[in-house]
């Protein structure tokens, strides 16, 4: 009874939080979806304008050890804060969003969803390993975010199975525009032993969709990818000393089961121009591998998890104009610190 009132009281700070200033509807991004797996976002602004994404990861919201709901609460004000900052077009969560323990996982989700909705512009949700733990898992959590009016969690199912995999591709695309200027592709990177990658079958599907948009639009569309678990190419980047590197690297790379196989096929579809992932939280540091592409980690945002900085989030810019893609680590702390490796 005493946890059920804490998280009631935990739901109406979180709405209290998301309350903000007077945002001109006019300009809001538009979501519609096409599919399961495929949803386009209009960013209302010109092409020479670039789309900017916040990217937050590894929050770990709703442990049940005392007190730690005060951090949670902390940690939605400072995610917050960074969006009145920097106003980013959309928000990226990738992963670990909510911890294993959940005796209240509905609520806990809806509580999720009235904070971000409250942001009132688009997040990107894919699943990190203890998310679907403690009995509430992927297809409860995504019952839940189906109501959300600016979430985006897609799935498809896998051919000849019964299979459902939380995988889905965001077309972005300017005022005006037709076709889209960027492509975001969202890949569920397992959570159980034996299942803790990209599988093959999810690799089948971002071909077979990549394919169909270079038939729809006569040619690649730029993309960046985003997961939980890094692949073991970020292994290979923190380990050659001939890459330029930036931010900190603290801790070995927790690639679990990948084999190279993800990396591999993004550089044969040759869409895909960086890579952004958590699951590792003293690392947050980004450069481009071999090949050409970027492979970042995100910058731990949860106060409940353990961190070796204040938490924050990295700020992603998507230019418009053929350039490279840009990020920073960004916190309240210190709000545009480009670390030194």
């Amino acid at each position: 009874m005493i946890r059920a009132i804490v998280i009631i009281c935990f739901v109406i700070n979180i709405y209290q939080i998301s309350v903000g200033q007077e945002i001109n509807k006019n300009l809001l991004p538009e979501i519609s979806q096409h599919d399961t797996d495929h949803f386009q976002i209009r960013i209302n602004k010109p092409s020479s304008s670039p789309i900017t994404i916040l990217q937050v990861t590894d929050l770990h919201l709703g442990s049940t050890d005392e007190g730690k709901w005060k951090k949670d609460i902390i940690t939605f004000r400072r995610i917050k804060q960074l969006v009145d900052t920097y106003n980013p077009d959309m928000i990226a969560i990738t992963g670990d969003l909510l911890t294993g323990e959940k005796p209240f996982g509905a609520l806990l989700c809806a509580s999720v969803v009235n904070f971000f909705d409250g942001l009132e512009r688009p997040w990107l949700y894919v699943f990190g390993n203890h998310d679907p733990e403690g009995g509430f898992g992927r297809d409860q959590i995504a019952e839940v975010f189906a109501v959300s009016k600016w979430g985006v969690l897609g799935k498809h199912t896998v051919e000849n199975e019964h299979t459902k995999k939380y995988d889905y591709m965001v077309d972005l695309i300017y005022e005006g525009g037709e076709a889209p200027a960027w492509q975001i592709y969202g890949f569920d990177s397992g959570s159980q032993e034996g299942f803790k990658s990209i599988k093959e079958d999810q690799l089948q599907w971002y071909k077979e969709v990549s394919e169909q948009t270079v038939r729809q639009y006569g040619g690649p569309v730029r993309a960046i990818s985003i997961f939980h678990i890094p692949l073991i190419e970020y292994q290979y980047l923190k380990d050659d000393n001939t890459i330029k590197k930036y931010g900190e690297s603290r801790e070995k790379v927790y690639y679990e089961e990948d084999d190279g196989s993800v990396y591999q096929a993004f550089l044969d579809v040759g869409n895909i121009e960086a890579v952004f992932v958590g699951h590792d939280h003293y690392n947050n540091y980004w450069g481009t591998y071999k090949g050409g592409i970027i492979l970042a980690y995100g910058f731990i945002s949860g106060e409940a998890t353990k961190y070796a900085w204040p938490p924050g989030g990295k700020l992603i810019t998507l230019p418009g104009d053929g350039a490279e893609i840009q990020m920073k680590n960004v916190s309240p702390d210190y709000r545009e610190e480009d670390y030194g490796y």
